[in-house]
């Protein structure tokens, strides 16, 4: 997942905890937020049962309850410092950091649970060769 621009509102980087995949158990950092505004998102499966599938969204509200789980998170905060987490390279304890928004996002996505997900521009294409389907909302 790639994003031009993160801006969560009441984040905490809430621990590292383990969920199932169909692969087996999967360790990831778990991430919370009261609400979430991601410009230019962009997401690519790779899920070797099926068609590789890009989600593509000018933009991506998440609000309500948010927590991503994540096995990495990178990006700048503010567009000023660049740094990277892994579930390994989490700060400890669990902190509330003080920035407004992060650029050039980028993230391996496990699972994000959020109770509205708003989508501007939303293109879905699944693979090679498939034609986009535009809907908004």
């Amino acid at each position: 997942m790639t994003t031009t621009r993160f801006a969560p509102q009441g984040f905490t980087l809430a621990g590292v905890t383990t969920v199932p995949t169909a692969g087996g158990p999967l360790k990831v950092m778990v991430l919370r937020m009261k609400a979430a505004s991601l410009t230019d998102y962009r997401l690519t499966t790779h899920d070797r049962q099926g068609p590789q599938l890009d989600l593509n969204a000018d933009a991506l509200d998440l609000k309500g309850a948010v927590t991503l789980y994540l096995t990495k998170f990178s990006g700048c905060i503010e567009g000023i410092l660049c740094l990277t987490f892994t579930p390994d390279t989490l700060p400890v304890p669990p902190v509330v950091p003080p920035f407004v928004y992060m650029t050039r996002v980028s993230a391996e996505q496990a699972l994000v649970t959020s109770d509205l997900i708003v989508a501007d521009g939303l293109r879905l294409q699944a693979g090679a060769g498939a034609t986009d389907t535009t809907g908004g909302g």
